[in-house]
């Protein structure tokens, strides 16, 4: 049920609904799953997976025996024959001439009364070749190859870590979704507060017009909170332009066709993450997909060398073939012909100098290895890094959210008080005007601080290998 439900849904995500149905909201997970489909970075990483499924099987195939199979069938003719056949005449008693027999077949009559046996030449008829058959069956078996071992064992490391390198793609690419699709929920959520930000400047515009119509208010107080209401405007249509931006660049980053008006959820939660640096770090160490990519690269590296070094032992091997065939043979004359034969053994080979080709094999296998220690060490430790970096700005981001938040309850308060200070002339407009300033930016404060706290769980949970 669940893939019916996830084929409909993208079935609405990339437009092809039918026209004037409602239009459906994608969620995040929503995106995820569309964007697992759709990337090109997923589908070359499953297709580097099965490529090392394949390898690995060819590498196992080499356990087991080569066994072919053939058989032909022919048939034709040969004529113009040469050289022509060698044949005896011999003398028949009560004649005057001799008879020439070959192969039962009476030739030219020759006078020979002198004579009692002539040898001479005939060309032979057109003889027919064939139908002809040749079965044959071969196998052979490697039965002592020790770089075979390590081969198949580099191919089963590859072949794991191919797939660690699809979970760790997806990943990097539930990442980047989730990056994009909180800067989506950011800009909406900014857009509340622009658009509440122009409300208020209009009403207080309206205010002050009226308190200037009666003589109360001056014409600066009533310029000044134009220009105020003007750049609210402005923002406004900024943080409305972000919006569409941001809805772009969601629909491009899960794989679909941004020119369409797709809707996204905007429900907008804070997310949190009550684990301790310790857990983070050990379950990093336990599941990051990229880190335990290259531990596999390590271990391939490991039997690579093994496999060249083992160039220098002798290898052995099993044969046997099996022939048959049955037909006719032409020449000198036309017979049928049948054979079987077979044929078994073992051979071993031992390369004692190649110029120093597995030498170098083995210097190649080894920087090789070195290098992909390397890696996994500086691997492990940037797992580390990123996983302390995350951690510590969750608690830093924790408590600059709630300190926006106590911020913007303080800004609330304040333009309550600076209002009724205006209003009964206590205050000037520019206390005014920055009150709603203060205001609007303790609101736009919270909403980067909660925009920045999901973004770093999410690079924590990137980091410690969570999907």
């Amino acid at each position: 049920m669940r893939r019916i439900a996830s084929f409909l849904l993208t079935f609405m995500a990339l437009g092809l609904a039918a026209e004037g149905s409602a239009a459906t909201e994608l969620t995040l997970d929503d995106c995820i799953e569309i964007a697992l489909k759709n990337r090109a970075a997923i589908i070359r990483a499953r297709g580097a997976d099965r490529q090392a499924g394949a390898d690995r099987l060819a590498a196992l195939g080499e356990f087991l025996p080569t066994i072919r199979a053939s058989y032909s069938y022919n048939k034709g003719k040969d004529w113009d024959i040469f050289p022509p056949n060698e044949v005896t005449e011999y003398y028949v008693a009560g004649l005057d001439t001799i008879v020439l027999v070959t192969d039962g077949d009476t030739a030219t009559a020759i006078d020979a009364r002198y004579g009692s046996t002539i040898t001479g030449y005939v060309d032979p008829p057109d003889q027919d070749k064939g139908p002809s058959k040749n079965w044959n069956l071969s196998a052979d078996l490697a039965l002592v190859n020790v770089p075979s071992w390590f081969n198949y064992a580099g191919a089963s490391a590859a072949t794991a870590r191919a797939r660690l390198d699809v979970l760790a793609s997806e990943q990097d690419l539930i990442y980047a979704v989730k990056i994009v699709y909180y800067a989506f929920l950011a800009s909406v959520e900014n857009v509340s507060v622009q658009q509440e930000a122009v409300k208020r400047a209009e009403e207080q515009l309206k205010l002050i017009q009226s308190r200037f119509d009666l003589g109360s208010a001056s014409k600066s107080d009533v310029l000044k909170q134009k220009v105020q209401y003007g750049n609210d405007q402005l923002a406004y249509l900024k943080a409305d332009n972000a919006v569409i931006q941001a809805k772009a660049a969601l629909a491009y980053t899960i794989g679909i066709d941004p020119r369409q008006d797709h809707q996204f959820s905007s429900e907008y939660r804070v997310r949190e993450y009550e684990g301790t640096l310790d857990d983070a770090v050990t379950f990093g160490l336990d599941h990051n997909p990229a880190l335990l990519a290259s531990q596999k690269t390590a271990d391939q590296a490991k039997h690579s060398l093994r496999a060249a070094k083992a160039l220098y032992l002798p290898t052995l091997s099993l044969f046997a073939d099996y022939s048959k065939f049955n037909g006719t043979v032409s020449y000198p004359y036309s017979q049928d012909y049948g054979s079987k034969s077979r044929t078994y053994g073992f051979a071993v080979s031992w390369n004692l100098f190649d110029g120093f080709s597995r030498e170098r094999q083995v210097t190649s296998a080894g920087v090789f290895r070195n290098n992909t220690l390397a890696d996994l060490a500086d691997a492990r430790n940037l797992t580390v890094r990123n996983v302390k970096t995350s951690y510590l700005e969750i608690q830093q981001l924790k408590k600059q959210v709630e300190v926006s938040k106590e911020n913007v309850a303080a800004a609330e308060e304040d333009m309550k008080i600076t209002q009724e200070k205006y209003n009964l002339g206590a205050a000037t407009i520019l206390d005014l005007l920055d009150a709603q300033v203060s205001l609007k930016e303790a609101q736009t404060a919270l909403i980067r601080a909660e925009f920045d706290l999901n973004l770093s769980i999410a690079k924590l949970e990137n980091a410690m290998g969570k999907m």
